[in-house]
């Protein structure tokens, strides 16, 4: 996987972002086994569980927040992606990310 490690928000957006996965030469030719979870943390601490819709043909997934967004903490928030990848290894892999949330200017 591969994108930017910045992500800008305005407080009281949807906050969802679309993901490929493209296979390597050793990880696994889809996502359809993988476990995957998400969460946020913003600047004050509060923690907000992310939700993760992968596609039928596990080639890529989608991480959304069904809350409001109009909660989070102004300032550079932390966010990560989790997979846990089939198998008997229990090998698993972190993809961070930092979210600027900043405030509307328009009300």
């Amino acid at each position: 996987m591969s994108c930017s490690n910045t992500v800008t928000v305005s407080r009281g957006n949807s906050f969802a972002c679309t993901f490929s996965w493209t296979p390597g030469a050793t990880g696994p030719a889809n996502l359809t086994a993988t476990t995957i979870t998400s969460s946020l943390e913003d600047r004050a601490m509060n923690v907000y569980p992310l939700t993760v819709a992968k596609a039928v043909d596990g080639l890529s997934f989608t991480v959304s927040y069904t809350g409001n967004t109009a909660d989070w903490a102004v300032g550079t928030a932390r966010w990560d992606i989790k997979f846990a990848f089939p198998g008997g290894a229990g090998i698993s892999r972190s993809e961070i990310f930092r979210v600027n949330v900043i405030d509307s200017v328009t009300a």
